[in-house]
């Protein structure tokens, strides 16, 4: 099976458009950006509705202060930039966090992962799932392609939370049928396979679509994870009870990431063979995102050779 595409479109991309769209639909909702508007994609939502757009400048903590002061007063809100500088908020995070049930608040965070590539390592936030893992009420959303992104802004914005939604930097390929389903806390099964399990999440999903079809119809289990927190543990038992072994896919360093997060849940419910495709402990280098994929080995290739090498 050929996973058809329909184009390509960054994430980020795809985000601010749905802003506009849930602007219509919510005349509550505020969106504000730590002067990265142009990087972000919420300038579309500043665009079409001005007096709903607050820009903090160069303030993160600034910035998530303001966003959850306005989420305390019964606004849905939305809080852009790009990852790396979310570091600079991090206590404040934690504190919104626990401002109690009814507030209704998101952290948009763009150019995650090595995929920022040429703008060098320092901007390379490769640790941002780790440090939102550890913040409890927060749900971290994964979407794989544009219109993933569309229907998870559009399911997010219907109920009061915290949720943090990881987005990219370059154009990835659109992948996704409609109607798309996007459900929190639900992972899907994208391929079926009974030789092993290919577990990835963000834009990784498209390149283990891609890796499946190189190793062969009916080798792999491809599972979709689009919610982080809280993770679908229930098809990741089932899928690994089925296959025995399994590989994890992310742009993000191993620790705290996807991988220990399946690592977890199986070794508790279901001991099962693994092996990880990510970052490992390290600091990256700068490059264009296919170059960086291919050195730090998270690329299709990668993916299909390190299949082969697990399974024999």
């Amino acid at each position: 099976m050929t996973t058809e595409t329909y184009g390509n479109e960054s994430l980020r991309e795809a985000f601010g458009h749905a802003l506009v769209l849930e602007g219509e639909r919510w005349s509550d909702l505020r969106v504000l950006d730590a002067g990265t508007k142009n990087s972000t994609y919420s300038q579309l939502f500043e665009e079409a509705y001005p007096d709903r757009f607050y820009t903090a400048g160069i303030n993160e903590p600034g910035m998530v202060g303001l966003a959850t002061g306005l989420a305390m007063s019964g606004h849905r809100v939305v809080a852009c930039d790009m990852s790396v500088f979310l570091h600079h908020a991090y206590a404040h995070i934690r504190a919104a966090a626990r401002q109690g049930n009814g507030v209704h608040l998101v952290l948009a965070a763009s150019h995650t992962g090595i995929a920022v590539g040429p703008d060098g390592g320092s901007a390379h936030d490769i640790t941002d799932l780790a440090r939102m893992r550890l913040i409890p009420e927060f749900k971290i959303l994964t979407p794989w392609d544009g219109l993933h992104i569309r229907e998870a802004v559009r399911v997010m914005l219907e109920v009061p939370g915290y949720y943090y939604i990881r987005l990219n930097r370059p154009k990835v390929p659109l992948f996704m049928k409609e109607p798309v389903q996007f459900e929190i806390g639900r992972a899907y099964r994208l391929r079926e396979g009974d030789r092993m399990t290919i577990i990835a999440t963000g834009d990784k999903v498209f390149n283990s679509l891609q890796a499946s079809e190189e190793l062969g119809e009916g080798f792999a289990d491809v599972i979709g994870i689009g919610t982080l927190e809280p993770l679908d543990t229930d098809t990741i038992i089932a899928s690994a009870a089925r296959t025995g072994s399994v590989v994890t896919v992310e742009d993000h360093m191993f620790t705290g990431g996807l991988f220990e997060a399946v690592a977890g849940v199986l070794a508790i419910y279901k001991p099962t063979l693994m092996r990880r495709i990510s970052l490992s402990r390290i600091f990256t280098t700068s490059g264009e995102p296919d170059e960086l994929a291919e050195l730090y080995g998270i690329d299709t290739a990668a993916i299909v050779r390190q299949c082969r090498e697990f399974v024999g």
